[in-house]
């Protein structure tokens, strides 16, 4: 569907951008070309932005650090005027409402839901547990009244974006037993997960029957100090028994691996490779960590 840009810089008073490191390049250029083109405000946030505030600036009218929803609309409206502004973590996440797809100008088969925000572990080359923290969830009944609204709206796949589903297995399972007994099951749904998920055999049973059968795991690395050295908190054997749980479960994988964590050698990263393809994993997510030390980002916002 075509957009008029043209239209769209005359029209609009506020232009709103979320960046990640990997696209904030992008999201500079567009910033500066909207204040080229136009006299709208730019308002910048998301992963980069929250690390690299003073960077962003440079782009933007405003920054808002962290989470944005308890600012947003004060900042948009001219009521704080700090060229960074501090979100404020949102404490009950059922307060959140559910995404407007309707707005959307291009066409979507999938919904995702954000069950819950953070994570309990602290790898440390991972942002999550840091921009999203505590961590924190939706109340069950929530997240299923959400589904249901995706359901009745006709979408055939839906994806969990939670950056660890299994987290809570117990809460896990409880989402799966709803979906299954309230048909609010899809042709297919996508979670991220750890390996850990391979003791629960109940867990990985209910996760199939619900079909969510396919799976991002962090992997990592097959060197056991470069895990350690990462804080990741699990070692080979529970990355090989995740591999052959979700193979005996008709669970598809994404391996995602971290190339050149310190301790890794170019044949660590091909081990890991090799792993992917013996377990079947039928996509491949490398990272590049560039800085990935114990201590690299700051404790909190």
């Amino acid at each position: 569907m075509g957009v008029n840009y043209k239209k769209l810089l005359k029209d609009t008073d506020v232009f709103c951008i979320s960046c990640m490191t990997s696209n904030a390049p992008r999201g500079y250029q567009l910033a500066d070309t909207i204040h080229e083109k136009s006299g709208a405000r730019v308002i910048m946030g998301g992963m980069h932005p929250t690390w690299m505030p003073e960077e962003t600036a440079q782009h933007a009218d405003q920054v808002i650090v962290g989470e944005g929803e308890k600012v947003i609309l004060d900042v948009v409206e001219g009521h704080r005027k700090e060229k960074i502004v501090r979100g404020i973590a949102l404490t009950d996440l059922d307060e959140a409402p559910f995404p407007d797809y309707s707005i959307l100008k291009t066409p979507c088969e999938a919904a995702n839901v954000i069950s819950t925000r953070g994570c309990p572990f602290r790898c440390t080359f991972c942002t999550t547990s840091r921009m999203f923290a505590p961590y924190r969830q939706r109340s069950i009944d929530n997240v299923i009244a959400e589904i249901r609204m995706y359901k009745k709206m006709g979408f055939k796949y839906l994806n969990f974006e939670d950056d660890n589903f299994t987290a809570d297995k117990e809460r896990a399972k409880e989402i799966c037993r709803r979906m299954i007994r309230e048909g609010l099951t899809f042709k297919e749904t996508f979670f991220f997960g750890r390996t850990d998920m391979a003791d629960d055999e109940e867990l990985l049973q209910l996760l199939h029957d619900a079909h969510l059968t396919r799976v991002l795991i962090g992997i990592e690395s097959l060197n056991q100090a470069a895990l350690n050295s990462i804080h990741k908190g699990q070692n080979i054997e529970n990355i090989r028994r995740a591999g052959a749980a979700c193979e005996k479960y008709h669970i598809r994988v994404i391996a995602s691996i971290v190339l050149g964590l310190d301790e890794d050698t170019k044949e660590d990263m091909d081990r890991s490779v090799e792993f992917a393809k013996s377990i079947h994993a039928y996509q491949l997510q490398p990272a590049d960590p560039e800085r990935v030390k114990s201590g690299s980002f700051p404790q909190s916002l």
